[in-house]
């Protein structure tokens, strides 16, 4: 390492700097995504680092592609908790539409995060976990195939992608999908079939030995 090689400032969950040079911290950066959960820093603060017009594009394009695996994974284990500021989100919007999809790992990992970000929508409501009232499957082909519709149409967009946005617009295109589903009565042999398998269920039960 040379002896006057650039250092960049980085402020840790406990208010401690770090003085880094680029490869160090992306280094320490990928160390840390063993764990989705115990980073030097938050996503906020590490895209603001390698946004810095003289860190070098190689390190920031690794760091930036690292947070966006780490936050693809958390899109799907949001029953965890995991430390993050209120503003990660952003910091991650950014990661995901300054990546290049000429690059073919950054490409894979913006594909990845995609996908959790649709499948998500479809695990979870906008506050919790989402309990389906339709089980069988009819209502699993017509999630896997919405997914794979709302992800051909999302991939290859060429202007920026406001995921706020777009979140919302993915909760109202699911619930409409189940919706006319439910209108065109297509749940309806796998439901009666499910709340037969329940009545043989239940009365296979003696409740004297409860």
């Amino acid at each position: 390492m040379s002896f006057f090689e650039k250092k960049y400032k980085v402020t840790d969950w406990d208010g401690d700097t770090h003085s880094l040079t680029a490869k160090q911290l992306y280094e320490r950066v990928l160390d840390d995504s063993k764990s989705d959960y115990n980073w030097i820093a938050s996503a906020t603060k590490l895209v603001r680092v390698c946004n810095n017009p003289c860190f070098p594009e190689m390190y920031a394009v690794g760091i930036k592609m690292i947070i966006l695996n780490c936050f693809a994974n958390l899109e799907l284990q949001k029953e965890c908790p995991s430390r993050r500021e209120s503003t990660d989100n952003e910091a991650v919007y950014s990661c995901y539409n300054s990546l290049p999809s000429t690059d073919e790992t950054a490409k894979k990992v913006k594909e990845k995060y995609l996908t959790a970000v649709i499948t998500g929508i479809t695990k979870y409501t906008q506050c919790e976990v989402r309990f389906p009232i339709h089980i069988g499957t009819t209502y699993r082909q017509k999630v896997e195939e919405w997914k794979k519709a709302k992800f051909d149409e999302y991939v290859s967009a060429i202007q920026i992608l406001n995921f706020d946005q777009l979140r919302d617009d993915l909760y109202a295109d699911f619930d409409k999908m189940v919706k006319t589903a439910e209108e065109e009565g297509a749940f309806e042999k796998d439901d009666e079939e499910y709340r037969e398998e329940m009545r043989k269920f239940w009365a296979s039960i003696d409740l004297k030995d409860l």
